[in-house]
């Protein structure tokens, strides 16, 4: 069983693909040097072509950043609940939360396993997932893999 430890979440609300929003810079750049080229060049359609096929992936990148944008958005919400969580959790049991993994990135995707020094929790929440009890468990396989960035 997978644990994640605090500074795994922390971490994995902070990863951000702009590595595309650079490429679509460049696109960006190019689209308008073929135009220039274009209306400089007394109507070229070589670079008339090139800017339609540039524009086209700039329209394409962007679609792909906007679907990847809004489930960075989503992911880094759950995952900063879980963070919250996490130090809620850790007030506690009165450790520190870096002392604290869980098994599930994202709350609310069935139950959360916490793994601790004082033992092994397992958080059952209400029905709005407002307030939740932890219930000390003892687990049968003691294959717990801690995941740490």
């Amino acid at each position: 069983m997978t644990f994640y430890t605090y500074q795994y979440l922390l971490d994995n609300q902070a990863q951000f693909p702009y590595l595309r929003l650079a490429i679509i810079v460049f696109l960006a750049i190019m689209f308008i040097g073929l135009l220039v080229r274009y209306f400089s060049n007394k109507g070229d359609i070589k670079y008339k072509d090139l800017a339609v096929i540039v524009g086209t992936l700039i329209v394409l990148a962007l679609a792909i950043q906007f679907n990847d944008y809004t489930n960075f958005q989503t992911s880094s919400k759950q995952s900063g609940q879980q963070v919250s969580l996490v130090e809620d959790i850790a007030k506690k049991l009165a450790v520190k939360p870096q002392k604290l993994s869980v098994n599930n990135l994202q709350e609310g995707n069935g139950d959360i396993l916490v793994h601790s020094a004082k033992g092994n929790y397992r958080v059952i929440f209400n029905s709005d997932n407002s307030e939740y009890v932890l219930e000390k468990i003892n687990l049968t396989k003691e294959t717990i893999k801690v995941e740490d960035k």
